[in-house]
């Protein structure tokens, strides 16, 4: 039987299409934000699954059932008819079984209410080989995951799970602990896969989901990211830079002169140098140059994988004179700035004065930081500080330092910001 993928598929799952063919893999943490086209996969992949393998059935799981109707129920139907196989299915919400006629296969969809009902799910022949698990940010834990798996997946050898979500804003959310840990394991049986909808076909979308999310994208960049990118970035209320920046490509022609700013780093801490512009009440970070263990004999030509940087004044952490008068000898035109008690808010409140910081998609250290730069909370209340955290911040602080000229210490009854 011929089956059409391409129509339900995007080129993006290619990777994770021939794991689950190739039986590289048996689990599988697929995340995306909206649009990404994750759930229309591994609806694919069950619907396939039960053609090709005439044992095999599939349990999809929600966490609660009532959510069944308005989305993994449609999603298979969906698929099924995108995959011309409507007349070989036969589908019945009460109870939410899509049954394939041909063998009496079955798709069995339940929420997770009552899981002590889970025991009671038999099939007549074969072994429930396919579990799905959509929406995986909503369930506990993997204790949760634990025991359905426990539950369902018996009496046969091969089995494929999936797991799909949008990862939750907070780092510290179990599927987000749990997936980076997976990352870091290198687990041969699991695969993560990311997508979003950068990587899906427009015209499956459409026009007006591309506008809604250039429009998100415009006025709450940190959700935008959430919501569209299935990024990770925290607590909104937390978060330093919050709302106030956003990610894209721009041409630095006309935003005149650059600014330089440097922080020293070695083991612990990377050395960092960016470049920025301050045009029109906008601060534009285009360029920066981040590296960890840096020798001071390699800080030279770290600097000079930024354009032009030997041409402009570079305003520099002065707690490294040594290594400020060893980048002067190299031919550098860099000082160090004046510090003052307090000068660190100081500096974050005049970034906070401009009407947008953009910044350019290649400074990847720089975007990084500003999604988890962050006020500190208090162990106890949980409260929101007004102290800021001293990490995540040795782009930030570079810029701090380009920016040292344009920054007034606190007077009495205020900040003076330039």
């Amino acid at each position: 039987m011929d089956i059409a993928l391409s129509s339900v598929i995007a080129g993006v799952f290619s990777p994770i299409h021939r794991a689950i063919r190739n039986k590289t893999h048996d689990q599988f943490w697929i995340k995306g934000g909206r649009g990404s086209t994750k759930s229309s996969f591994a609806a694919a992949e069950v619907i396939l699954g039960i053609v090709q393998d005439p044992l095999a059935h599939a349990i999809v799981f929600r966490k609660v059932s009532d959510t069944i109707r308005n989305s993994t129920y449609p999603t298979l139907l969906w698929a099924i008819d995108k995959m011309q196989l409507s007349m070989f299915f036969r589908a019945t919400i009460k109870p939410a079984v899509i049954t394939y006629i041909p063998t009496g296969q079955q798709i069995i969809l339940k929420g997770l209410d009552d899981p002590i009902k889970l025991k009671s799910i038999k099939t007549q022949f074969g072994y429930f080989k396919y579990l799905w698990f959509e929406e995986g940010a909503e369930y506990d834990g993997m204790e949760e995951i634990r025991n359905v798996e426990q539950s369902v997946l018996r009496g046969g050898e091969e089995f494929i799970e999936i797991v799909t979500y949008n990862p939750p804003k907070e780092e510290c959310h179990w599927i987000n602990t749990h997936v980076r840990e997976v990352e870091l394991v290198k687990d041969k049986r699991k695969y993560v896969h990311y997508s979003s909808y950068h990587d899906v076909p427009r015209k499956w979308l459409g026009k007006k989901f591309f506008d809604d999310a250039e429009e998100l994208k415009r006025n709450n960049y940190n959700l935008f990211l959430n919501e569209y990118m299935g990024e990770t970035v925290g607590n909104s209320d937390v978060l330093v830079f919050s709302g106030r920046w956003e990610s894209m490509e721009f041409d630095t022609g006309n935003l005149g002169d650059p600014l330089f700013g440097a922080d020293w780093g070695f083991s612990q801490d990377p050395t960092a140098l960016v470049k920025c512009y301050v045009h029109d009440g906008i601060l534009y970070i285009s360029h920066e140059a981040v590296a960890l263990g840096c020798e001071i004999v390699e800080t030279p030509a770290l600097f000079d994988t930024i354009p032009d940087v030997r041409k402009h004044k570079i305003e520099a952490d002065s707690a490294r004179p040594e290594t400020i008068s060893h980048m002067r000898r190299q031919g550098f035109n860099i000082v160090g700035v004046e510090k003052w008690k307090g000068s660190v808010e100081d500096g974050i409140t005049h970034m906070l004065g401009y009407r947008k910081i953009i910044i350019h998609s290649r400074c990847k250290h720089t975007i990084n930081e500003f999604k988890k730069y962050q006020y500190k909370i208090h162990k106890l209340t949980k409260s929101i500080l007004t102290d800021i955290l001293d990490e995540n911040n040795h782009c930030i602080d570079a810029i701090r330092y380009a920016l040292s000229k344009l920054i007034k210490r606190k007077k009495q009854g205020g900040f003076v910001v330039l």
